[in-house]
């Protein structure tokens, strides 16, 4: 699997290279989510060289061999006897070394610390193996992954404020990227995608992994995978999308569920309030993802060796958006590819064609789609490599989606996308077809559509 590469280099943090092609994994059952379990350049075993004796190290240690297929009982038995300490250590509150912390409270610090990272990665190590993940998330009654993981997210980013405080140097934060690497691989089985992106923790954790994405942190690939793995159901769109973070105590903004049976006169009231919340909020998802282009795009300049972490965060969020714009219109009812245009199959469940006009229209008031039509005219590959899920592919499917509606129509015109898109459009293949279409869309080939 291809993609832009970044401009800037990060030889100091080899870690936050993303893996290439072998690495970077479709799940093959669903065809919807990427997975990055089998991400190389992990953290090497050298950075958790702890002692063994650590009590909240589990026993069990996953190899990458064939998986096995065990039944549930056993499964939930060996996790059982591992998960609960595990997260107790991740949620026992860390403490803060200052000035003042005697030499026998940082070594005392410092011991839980290490403890804390090496639960982190034994559990990530759980989630590589894709017959836990289901469990994992699924048994409340037994532990609570999700509300764990989502309160030490929050926990490192508010750490993480407080040490950058008068530093403009990003730090990278061993526990946080163990932390996004593990939701993300939680998030992929359809069977967890609801209680993951609608379930009690839902709001919080939507605030850590936009916190991620607006602090710009190494780990904001990892975040816009996950928002986007959670996208593909289908109940989970609107909530995501519309995602405002709560004010002064006050609850998150969430838009009402629409109903199919309401007339265009009733929905356009409810459009305004949503564009008035989502877009009057430099805090909010949308507002967020949309910074984040634009202050990573400079990464996009030219080819390099190595994929920057900049450039993944541009591509994931690009396969955000081409999610939460997609009709569907290419999916059958057992969520089975159907020949969409956009390439975004693989949905769970239903959205109303209103809710999709209404993400359109909003998208249209940003500067998303004249991103997303610069990172494919700009983009510095030929068009041969354009491969599925790079960079390119990506817009052009959310090119399409944004294509089919009006408002977000005169968006791509003013983003030059008709003269943008010419030189593609006579190539065969693929990418040919969706700018034909596209410009097609746009009014450019009467004769042709």
């Amino acid at each position: 699997m291809l993609s832009i590469f970044g401009c800037g280099t990060i030889d100091d943090v080899r870690d936050d290279v993303v893996a290439s092609k072998p690495h970077l994994k479709v799940n093959k059952s669903d065809q919807e989510t990427v997975d990055t379990s089998t991400t190389t350049n992990q953290t090497k075993s050298s950075s958790f060289n702890y002692c063994s004796s650590i009590s909240c190290n589990s026993k069990y240690q996953p190899d990458d061999k064939e998986e096995v297929l065990l039944p549930a009982e056993v499964i939930l038995l060996s996790l059982s006897k591992t998960v609960p300490n595990m997260l107790e250590c991740i949620s026992t509150p860390l403490s803060q070394i200052t000035k003042d912390t005697t030499k026998k409270e940082r070594k005392v610090i410092k011991e839980h610390t290490k403890k804390r990272t090496t639960a982190l990665e034994t559990l990530y190590n759980l989630t590589k193996k894709e017959y836990n993940r289901v469990p994992l998330v699924n048994n409340t009654e037994k532990w609570d992954v999700v509300g764990t993981l989502t309160n030490a997210l929050l926990s490192s980013m508010e750490n993480s404020t407080n040490e950058t405080k008068g530093s403009s140097k990003q730090s990278v934060d061993e526990d946080r990227r163990l932390i996004c690497w593990t939701l993300n691989n939680l998030s992929v089985p359809y069977e967890n995608k609801e209680r993951i992106a609608l379930g009690e923790h839902s709001t919080k954790l939507l605030q850590g992994l936009t916190l991620v994405i607006q602090g710009n942190e190494p780990e904001t690939y990892l975040c816009c995978i996950c928002l986007m793995n959670l996208s593909y159901l289908a109940d989970a769109i609107r909530p995501i999308t519309f995602y405002v973070p709560s004010s002064y105590g006050a609850a998150p903004y969430s838009p009402t569920k629409r109903s199919r049976s309401e007339t265009s006169e009733s929905i356009e009231p409810r459009s305004s309030e949503i564009t008035y919340q989502v877009l009057g909020n430099q805090s909010s998802l949308i507002r967020v993802i949309e910074q984040m282009m634009i202050t990573n795009a400079q990464y996009l300049c030219k080819i390099q060796s190595k994929q920057s972490v900049q450039g993944e965060a541009i591509r994931w969020g690009c396969g955000f958006i081409r999610n939460i714009t997609s009709t569907g219109d290419g999916e059958t009812d057992n969520g089975k590819e159907d020949g969409s245009l956009s390439d975004s199959t693989g949905r769970q469940g239903s959205i109303s064609n209103d809710s999709i006009e209404e993400i359109c229209l909003l998208l249209s008031q940003t500067e998303i789609p004249k991103l997303i039509v610069q990172f494919v005219s700009d983009s510095p590959r030929p068009v041969i490599q354009w491969s599925k899920d790079s960079l390119e592919d990506i817009c052009l499917g959310a090119i399409c989606n944004l294509a089919q509606w009006q408002p977000s129509q005169e968006s791509l015109r003013k983003a030059g996308a008709l003269k943008r898109l010419e030189k593609i459009e006579g190539l065969p293949g693929i990418h040919g077809y969706r700018s034909r279409a596209i410009r097609c869309s746009l009014g450019a080939l009467p004769n042709h559509c």
